[in-house]
């Protein structure tokens, strides 16, 4: 098992083979669908990148009763390109089932929690007006997770079990 603290560092995370279990202690962003299409909005209005989520693991999702509520990858696939460029270096998702496409082509990590994404704090970073959908960043420690997808785009290494 590998130890890695907050900031993630791409170089660190370019390592990392698909089913390496990781514990992983920082912070983590969450953003609802709502949030990151509102991101989108002004991103092609005004070009306004959001910093707040460069150089991040992000999930897509909610905050609800101190846990993360994760959405499975196929409720928020259509973003992972955007979010690539937005500069998210690593994305945390519900279930491993996504396209290693967009992975490989950014040399980005898909991680799978392997328990639940439990919260020690947070803090609304943008849209709060969105209330339970705005953009939340969550401190987490010892969250366990599994790489799903790694930075070549591979899925499972050989011989080892998933």
């Amino acid at each position: 098992m590998l130890v890695i603290r907050y900031p993630l560092s791409l170089n660190v995370l370019r390592r990392l083979k698909a089913s390496d279990l990781v514990k992983y202690t920082g912070r983590i962003i969450v953003l609802s669908r709502r949030a990151f299409e509102r991101i989108i909005t002004y991103e092609k209005a005004e070009g306004l990148v959001p910093e707040y989520i460069n150089g991040e693991l992000i999930c897509f999702g909610s905050l609800q009763n101190d846990s993360v509520q994760l959405l499975e990858i196929k409720d928020h696939e259509d973003f992972l390109e955007k979010s690539f460029l937005f500069g998210v270096v690593s994305v945390l998702s519900k279930s491993a089932k996504a396209s290693n496409f967009y992975f490989k082509r950014y040399a980005r990590v898909m991680f799978v929690p392997t328990c639940d994404v439990t919260v020690k704090s947070f803090r609304i970073l943008a849209h709060a007006d969105l209330k339970n959908e705005a953009v939340v960043e969550v401190e987490v420690e010892d969250l366990l997770m599994r790489v799903a997808i790694d930075s070549k785009g591979c899925t499972k290494t050989v011989g080892v079990d998933q």
